[in-house]
């Protein structure tokens, strides 16, 4: 279980880079858009519309960006949830050898007082 728990840690945390990733490039081009459309308040006619339209692309790219983001999301969560599921499984193995061994202590100490 070793090798498969460190495997879906590698994923998760590989999962969160790409989104944290997505989520910069989303607000880079939110910011853009922002400025574009704030500059556009000081422009005439076609180039106020130009302005405008430059900051409806930066604005799409952006929901795109998130959009591209909610696979990452997806993936680290389910792996995540495996990686607690590994966890929990291991924790259990440890108690019930934990418990194996007092036992045979017990045993081991009861015998030799008889």
């Amino acid at each position: 279980m070793g090798f498969r728990s460190l495997f879906t840690k590698g994923v998760a945390l590989s999962q969160a880079g790409q989104t944290n990733k997505h989520s910069r490039k989303a607000s880079s081009l939110a910011r853009q858009a922002m400025n574009s459309f704030r500059q556009a308040r000081s422009l005439k006619a076609d180039k106020k519309i130009d302005k405008m339209l430059d900051g409806l692309n930066y604005l799409s790219n952006s929901v795109l960006e998130v959009s591209d983001s909610i696979t990452p999301i997806s993936t680290m969560n389910a792996t995540s949830a495996l990686l607690a599921d590994n966890i929990q499984k291991m924790i259990n193995q440890s108690q019930l050898n934990i418990i194996n061994t007092l036992g045979t202590g017990r045993k081991l100490k009861i015998n030799k007082k008889q």
